[in-house]
């Protein structure tokens, strides 16, 4: 594990950044689509908020929590383009997901190199 006096990515930092406002607006968006049952509401509201979970192992510096990630973000490009609602607000969640996988992959060289076990 890393202590917090490592140094990220300049590239982490700005996807921790568009992660937590896109995860907040995203919260606030499904939270007030009332066509949801409420238990699918929350359901997906604990999905999206994943997204939070997954930013801080990647601050620790660690691989797993970007890959899921990288899913998640994959998920919400899919959504925006597929789904029905207001195509400024899934332009919006496409751009943001975009931004937020091509800065993750940018900062993913700088993450230190895991120890896998010598098979014998």
């Amino acid at each position: 594990m890393t202590d917090g006096s490592v140094a990220r990515p300049r590239a982490l930092v700005w996807a921790a950044t568009v992660i937590v406002l896109q995860t907040s607006v995203e919260l606030a968006y499904v939270a007030g689509r009332k066509e949801l049952t409420p238990g699918l509401r929350i359901s997906l509201m604990g999905v999206v908020a994943l997204q939070l979970l997954f930013i801080h192992g990647a601050w620790r510096l660690s691989a797993g929590p970007v890959l899921g990630l990288l899913a998640l973000e994959a998920m919400a490009v899919v959504a925006a383009v597929a789904g029905d609602g207001p195509v400024v607000i899934r332009g919006a969640l496409a751009v943001a997901a975009v931004s937020v996988m091509v800065l993750l992959m940018v900062s993913i060289a700088a993450f230190p190199s895991p120890d896998l076990p010598k098979i014998t």
